[in-house]
Formats: C-alpha cells, sequence, structure tokens
C-alpha cells in the first residue's frame, strides 16, 4: 500500500487524482493539502469528491509526515517559492504535476532529486508518450524545406502557454534530428472553454505535401489516473529525476 499526500487537491487535476486514488486499493490517500486560506481547508475530503470520508484537508505539507510520496498539482510559482524546500526537507519521494518551470527552476529540481526520487511530466498519459515516439520516429527523414507546427488547444484558465506538452513535443522533434532548424518549429497556443487537451502536429514540406499527427483526450481522467501510476512506481525507485520515458521503458526492459 502507497500512502500518498495530494497538494492541490481542490484544484481540477488534483480533484480527480484524489477521487480516482480513493477507488483503488493499492493507493491509500493518507493528506489531502491545499494552499493556506484556501475555503475547503479544515472541511473534509467529502466536501470535493463526495460520498462519506473524514479526511481533513489541511494547509501544511510539514505534516504528512508519515506518506510515502507527494504528488504535487499546484503550479511552478508556489511550488518553487513555498513547498520547494519543504519537499527538500521532508525527503519523501515526490511526483510533479504541474508545469511552466523555467530554466533555472529544472535545475534546482535536478538538485533536489539527488536526494530523493522526483518524477516531472508535462503530461501523464501512456498515450499522448507513445504519440511523441511515433513523431521522433517520422522527424528521422524529413526534408529540411519542412516547417513544423505545433498546435496545442486547452481550457480557458490554464496559466501557461505554450504548454508544457507542447514544449515536450519541440525537445523531442529537434532532439530526435539534430539537422533541423528550431525556427522551422513552432508553436501555436489557443485557449478555450473547457478543452482538456489536444495536440496537433503539422509536417509541411515545399513539395506540396502535408502530413498531421494529432493526440487528443475528452477528460482528465487519463492525467490522473496517469499520476497515479507513476506515483507507485516512483515511490520504489532510488533517488534521481524520473519522467515518462523512464516509466514507459521499464515495459520493455
Amino acid at each position: 500500500m502507497v500512502r500518498v499526500a495530494i497538494v492541490g487537491c481542490t484544484g481540477k487535476l488534483g480533484n480527480v487524482i484524489m477521487k480516482n486514488a480513493l477507488s483503488r486499493k493499492d493507493i491509500e490517500v493518507s493528506y489531502a493539502i491545499a494552499r493556506k486560506g484556501n475555503r475547503f481547508v479544515g472541511q473534509t475530503i467529502s466536501e470535493l469528491v463526495g460520498g462519506e470520508f473524514d479526511l481533513p484537508i489541511i494547509d501544511d505539507i510539514e505534516a504528512a509526515n508519515d506518506c510515502d510520496i507527494f504528488i504535487d498539482c499546484t503550479n511552478a510559482e508556489t511550488f518553487m517559492n513555498d513547498s520547494y524546500f519543504k519537499y527538500e526537507k521532508m525527503g519523501k519521494a515526490l511526483v510533479i504535476a504541474t508545469t511552466a518551470f523555467s530554466n533555472e527552476d529544472m535545475e534546482k529540481i535536478r538538485k533536489l532529486a539527488i536526494n530523493i526520487p522526483v518524477f516531472i511530466s508535462g503530461n501523464f498519459s501512456v498515450a499522448l508518450h507513445d504519440f511523441i515516439e511515433t513523431l521522433k520516429f517520422y522527424v528521422k527523414n524529413i526534408s529540411l524545406d519542412t516547417d513544423i507546427q505545433i498546435v496545442e488547444y486547452h481550457h480557458n484558465q490554464k496559466k501557461d502557454a505554450p504548454s508544457g506538452t507542447a514544449l515536450m513535443i519541440k525537445d523531442a522533434l529537434l532532439d530526435a534530428n539534430k539537422k533541423i532548424n528550431k525556427e522551422k518549429v513552432n508553436i501555436c497556443s489557443i485557449r478555450g472553454g473547457n478543452i482538456f487537451g489536444e495536440h496537433e502536429v503539422i509536417f509541411a514540406n515545399c513539395k506540396d505535401e502535408i502530413v498531421t499527427f494529432k493526440h487528443q483526450v475528452s477528460s482528465r481522467e487519463t492525467f490522473a489516473d496517469g499520476a497515479i501510476e507513476v506515483s507507485v512506481w516512483t515511490a520504489k525507485q532510488t533517488n534521481g529525476l524520473y519522467d515518462m520515458n523512464s516509466f514507459c521503458n521499464r515495459l520493455i526492459e
């Protein structure tokens, strides 16, 4: 049984993670943590997920001293300014389920991973990982006159643009074919309504050819279930920095 503390439990993703984790037999939601001043602090998680659960929502990460792993679903600013040093002090495994970190932030996260297992990803969908692997295969032999457009759609409350997933795709393409001019890889970010997440990659060359790849999700369930799966896995790992490549490649080792 993996004991999980969910930080940012009142947010859109954190709420779904908590609800889905409660239905599993290999996970125990030991702590539900919100930011200080959140209106749900002091109430039970039943206010968020329904049912009858007596687990209180707290606002102190350091009170979760007997959990096995934290899942952080807050945001980059809160993580770096408020939570980072607490995780460093607690010494527990950590899954980072948020995006928009700067290069400086990432360097600090790499240092954190020296002493604890840290899993970070802009997207927890295994199908998205396979989607990117397909793109990496395709891009290896494209003509260098090809323009690459990454079009990403998300809900109108998403703060970061481009999305972490779009940046993952761009980095993967450039890494798979070092000859590509990064100026030819552009990202278009669209925000509207309740769109959960859609990523389209368009390859257009000067020989009148257009090839399009697309990944789309219709709910946060995929991301939530993925975050839970990687949490169970990460809790058993040694210190280091892990991502979806680490998690998915375990299946073929």
